[in-house]
């Protein structure tokens, strides 16, 4: 490669980093390694937390008005939405309809170990239990359950994963993006990381 390609990449990587550490600044909390994808759009980033080892896809959108907790280990694919913010459309005292200008605010729990595909809409008060999927295209609200593998709108349970297995991943600390990526560090995978050292 090119010394002038390597500047090139070198400059982007260093705009990228810098724009995410002025969000990370901003928010309540954030664990270590842990990548935002280009394309973001966070509302009140001082009510989002986020745990170690969390990767988010390009054009995540995150209205986080109401809070919006996401556990280590969580991987969220691109395209997806986060709504913590609804209209006041149903009170006594409804001033306007079809709603009014108040808000109504509930926050969103992303457990840990959790895999987001892409698309996926997780609406307000939503509760996404911990080493859970939810599929392509899932629109989210209540409680999903740990370990369920849902789709669908609205979000079904279509099965549990291996319980067992899961529990000894766990203890053994063998979670996907500390063992591949180390986003403090360097853009690459770990292991070529360590590899180029």
């Amino acid at each position: 490669m090119r010394i002038i390609t390597r500047l090139h990449i070198a400059l982007a990587d260093w705009r990228l980093r810098k724009k995410q550490r002025k969000l990370y600044v901003q928010m309540q909390a954030v664990g270590r390694n842990v990548h935002i994808c280009p394309g973001w759009n966070i509302s009140s980033a001082a009510k989002m937390s986020l745990g170690s080892h969390v990767w988010i896809g390009e054009n995540f959108y995150a209205r986080a008005e109401g809070s919006v907790s996401i556990g280590s280990g969580t991987i969220i694919s691109r395209n997806v939405e986060v709504w913590t913010a609804n209209h006041n459309y149903d009170s006594e005292d409804l001033q306007t309809i079809p709603y009014d200008r108040r808000m109504v605010y509930k926050a969103v729990t992303i457990g840990e170990n959790v895999w987001i595909g892409t698309h996926v809409l997780i609406l307000p008060g939503a509760e996404i239990g911990e080493g859970a999927v939810i599929g392509a295209g899932t629109v989210v609200s209540g409680v999903i359950p740990p370990m369920a593998v849902v789709g669908g709108n609205p979000a079904k349970v279509i099965k549990y994963r291996d319980r067992e297995t899961y529990e000894r991943l766990k203890a053994e600390g063998t979670i996907y993006l500390d063992v591949e990526y180390d986003y403090d560090k360097s853009s690459l995978r770990k292991t070529e990381y360590l590899k180029n050292r």
